[in-house]
């Protein structure tokens, strides 16, 4: 049985205790797995990850809750020392970690309570990862209303009211009025954040509300009937902060716009890049309906209907696609495009009877070793650049000259 030592100090950064046992392998892998008769080291549990750090001077890399007893996993790597059974090692928890951990969780706390408090919205699970996310019974969820939970959050930070841990038996717990009942029974661990919120848990806090930091409500999504709203807390929010506030200013002074108006500013290009991307489009339109018409003009009436072969050098494949239509909706005509730089084979024909693009890209490139397919009145191929395509391309024009 593990002595879980965070349970009454969530500060303890290092400690000394004794090997109960060490498993060379396990669920967690082909790393040795350490138990010890007592830990400041916090498994994950409850939505809240593991702590990191050292034992005995090697890296601890995942630490698991096994029911009585706790397995601090080390890394694989680390040089070998001599640790067995009753050896007394030393335990070193990364702090900053831990920390942000505690800010997470604690302010995860205050924001249930509040959302509880002021939306009616009980929190349905937790997750204090990378990305620290609440779900909640809330079927929706405005910025106004967030704003509210927010400054109410933030004004419990503001007011440094104490955050206290008590032990009970499961008998006096149920009537404390817990926020979160136990899920186990025997002596209830119980925290409570000052006229805010008195939750069964047996993860890490702060000892105030005021080292939680800012709350910060960054982003929120509707999810299996549910909001999910990501938050920010004390240095998460400040690190949030600070690249968020370096993007505005160099772009509010590359624009020469204060802060506060960036976004009008932005507004404004991207209005205007729209609006030059509609001119550049129909200009492009314009350019491809005089090239399909001086193509037709150009094209000898050597058959009916026209068959031309066009050399497609590296041009953009939509814009061929729009050239090939604009060329058979204006006059009875096949045409065929390919582009020997990449290998790519676009065939078309006028609405109407005439031969299968489909079947006659197919053919064409099958003698080659491509591919290709599509409709009868477009089709679209693919063989190895260089001289495929040219060889392609006769093959395809005598196939439709001959049907």
């Amino acid at each position: 049985m593990t002595e879980r030592l965070y349970y009454t100090d969530a500060y303890l950064r290092a400690f000394t205790a004794r090997v109960v046992g060490v498993e060379p392998r396990g669920e967690w892998g082909d790393r040795p797995g350490v138990v010890l008769d007592r830990t400041a080291f916090y498994p994950t549990s409850g939505g809240q990850p593991h702590d990191t750090g050292s034992l005995a001077g090697r890296p601890v890399v995942d630490v698991i809750d096994a029911g009585e007893s706790i397995v601090h996993v080390l890394d694989a790597a680390a040089p070998q020392l001599p640790i067995g059974a009753g050896t007394e090692v030393e335990g070193i928890v990364d702090w900053d970690r831990r920390f942000d951990h505690m800010q997470q969780h604690t302010g995860q706390h205050v924001l249930s309570a509040v959302f509880a408090r002021v939306l009616e919205a009980e929190t349905v699970s937790v997750h204090l990862g990378g990305s620290s996310t609440l779900d909640l019974a809330l079927s929706q969820l405005g910025p106004e209303d967030a704003r509210r939970v927010e400054d109410a959050a933030n004004q419990i930070v503001f007011d440094n009211r104490p955050v206290t841990v008590r032990f009970v038996s499961a008998s006096e717990a149920d009537h404390l009025g817990l926020r979160r009942p136990p899920r186990r029974s025997g002596t209830i661990r119980v925290v409570e954040v000052a006229d805010c919120d008195r939750s069964a848990c047996g993860g890490t806090h702060v000892r105030s509300t005021a080292e939680i930091g800012p709350l910060v409500l960054r982003r929120w999504e509707r999810t299996k009937g549910q909001i999910r709203v990501e938050f920010l807390a004390g240095w998460r929010a400040l690190e949030d902060y600070r690249w968020k506030h370096a993007l505005i200013s160099e772009w509010s002074g590359r624009l020469t716009v204060g802060d506060r108006e960036l976004g009008p500013a932005l507004d404004r290009l991207a209005n205007e890049a729209r609006e030059r991307e509609r001119a550049l489009a129909e200009a492009r339109s314009r350019l491809l309906a005089y090239e399909a018409a001086e193509r037709l003009a150009a094209a000898p009436a050597t058959s009916t209907p026209k068959i031309l072969r066009i050399a497609a050098s590296r041009r953009d494949p939509n814009e061929m696609r729009q050239l090939l239509r604009e060329m058979t909706g204006r006059e009875a005509c096949v045409v065929l495009a390919g582009d020997e730089a990449t290998g790519r084979l676009y065939f078309a024909r006028s609405p109407g009877d005439g031969p299968s693009m489909a079947a006659v890209i197919d053919q064409a490139c099958r003698t080659t070793g491509g591919r290709g397919g599509g409709s009868p009145e477009f089709a679209q191929g693919a063989v190895a650049p260089g001289g495929a395509v040219a060889q392609v391309l006769a093959l395809a024009e005598e196939a439709v000259r001959g049907a």
